[in-house]
């Protein structure tokens, strides 16, 4: 099953939000209804995120039983992306395209060698014997048999178009071609895995030295390959933009087969400000169509991240172009945010419906309207909303934006949920009967939006006004 960029990323933003004991709890259902052979989940996509997400809060991930189609892509998975959007950059590999270049290797006559090495693989396994000598002959026979598919394709444009027909697009075919690239280096891969420890914070000097063998051990076998091995610290450290660090080591060297180098080592950074850019560039599009709040609240706190560490990185070595390329990526997000916001409050009262006020001492002073039941995605997009104001102005601190603005607009949205909260407290005070309870309903939906922008206690005492006027006579 694939989702869409959109119904991906909001995938994303709800796994990130549960809690660990959950998160294991799912990655465990999700992976028995994979091997059950199930097809109404995107079962490497939720995977991947828990993992993801249990990993970022310091809790150990289950384990995966082995397999040879995980082995096979092992090596390769430091370049995998949940999320990509436009044209493929160098070092980016669709996890969507993973199944459909593994169905391929299984049954294009080209790899036949492979599929018989990857059966006798799953059997070893099974049945707990050494996989050594197999996990050797499937990567021999796989390489080669990619060599002959992507050979065919870049020789003949009906071959070509087969091929993409069989993967499902033209992406998952540039996949596989960058995937029978890095086989040239699966080994230089493993020891790159081996240095530098999945999900490391930091690096020590003899690492550092480590990698710099690594990479210009690969330099030297070919300088793609000593690109690859850069680009794959990106998904291999704690976060990418800790990376640069490396580019800085590498940079700052004397050593002269490193001088050389110099235009293989800069598309490391290159690749880390591209991805700012993108993040920022996206959430210039964003603020333009309607909002998606949580969504919106996630990409902006992984932008903020991001620019951060790859400012703190710049900052230690004092390169101010790279400091002036951040802040113009802020800029741009910090524009971006402060219409998030707008949008929120507009969201966030689509639960505060009112009626105009006629006859009444009161003038044209607007009542709450509970005369409708609000539909649960009024309500759902609203709760996310008044999330986005509550984390509004410290965002609009960490973007280097106008905290002012941001501050009188949260403000805003908290004043007009607490007046119109006890509002309808006096609504709920003078109806009666189905009237008074469908009062009632509303303030506790509102309440439960509007909960994070007020203080407990405020709400708890909006809450015992409530309950008093309930059972007034």
């Amino acid at each position: 099953m694939t989702l869409n960029p959109r119904k991906r990323e909001r995938l994303s933003a709800f796994l990130g939000e549960l809690p660990v004991a959950a998160a294991v709890k799912l990655f465990a259902a999700v992976e028995a209804d994979m091997k059950r052979g199930g097809e109404a989940l995107p079962h490497d996509a939720i995977l991947d995120d828990l993992r993801a997400g249990l990993t970022a809060r310091g809790a150990a991930p289950p384990s995966r039983a082995p397999d040879a189609k995980r082995t096979f892509f092992e090596p390769f998975e430091d370049f995998f992306v949940s999320i990509r959007t436009g044209k493929k950059r160098k070092g980016q590999i669709a996890r969507t395209s993973l199944d459909p270049v593994w169905r391929v290797m299984m049954t294009d006559t080209a790899m036949t060698e492979t599929a018989f090495a990857a059966a006798a693989l799953d059997d070893a396994y099974a049945a707990d014997e050494e996989t050594k000598p197999l996990v050797d002959a499937m990567f021999l026979s796989a390489e080669a048999g990619l060599g002959r598919l992507c050979g065919h394709a870049a020789a003949s444009a009906m071959s070509q178009e087969t091929l993409i027909g069989e993967l499902g697009g033209e992406g998952a075919l540039e996949d596989m071609e960058e995937i029978y690239a890095l086989m040239q280096g699966v080994e230089m891969l493993r020891r790159l895995r081996a240095a530098a420890p999945s999900h490391a914070p930091s690096l020590s000097e003899e690492q550092y030295y480590e990698l710099r063998q690594i990479f210009l051990s690969a330099y030297e076998q070919s300088p793609a390959l000593g690109g690859y091995m850069l680009l794959a610290l990106k998904g291999r450290l704690e976060a990418p933009w800790r990376a640069l660090g490396v580019y800085y080591h590498l940079a700052g060297s004397a050593d002269e087969q490193l001088s050389a180098a110099q235009e293989t080592v800069m598309a490391l950074p290159e690749s880390l400000f591209e991805d700012l850019e993108g993040i920022a560039r996206w959430l210039e599009r964003a603020c333009a169509a309607p909002l998606d709040a949580q969504t919106s609240l996630a990409r902006l706190a992984w932008f903020a991240d991001y620019a951060d560490g790859l400012a703190a990185h710049a900052a230690k070595a004092g390169d101010n172009v790279f400091l002036n390329r951040i802040e113009a990526c802020r800029d741009i997000a910090g524009e971006a945010h402060e219409r998030f916001a707008e949008q929120a409050l507009q969201a966030m009262r689509a639960v505060m419906p009112v009626r105009a006020m006629r006859g009444s001492s009161r003038l044209a002073a607007p009542r709450p309207d509970f005369s409708k039941p609000l539909s649960a995605e009024t309500i759902t997009d609203a709760r996310q909303a008044a999330a986005l104001i509550a984390a509004a102005p410290k965002n609009a601190n960490r973007l280097g934006a106008d905290t002012a603005a941001i501050e009188t607009l949260a403000n805003e949205a908290r004043d007009q949920a607490q007046v119109y909260a006890n509002d309808l407290v006096a609504e709920i005070r003078a109806a009666e009967g189905p009237e008074r309870a469908a009062a009632r309903r509303l303030l506790d939906q509102v309440l439960d939006v509007i909960a994070p922008l007020l203080k407990s206690d405020d709400l708890g005492l909006i809450r015992d006004r409530a309950a008093a006027a309930a059972v007034t006579v």
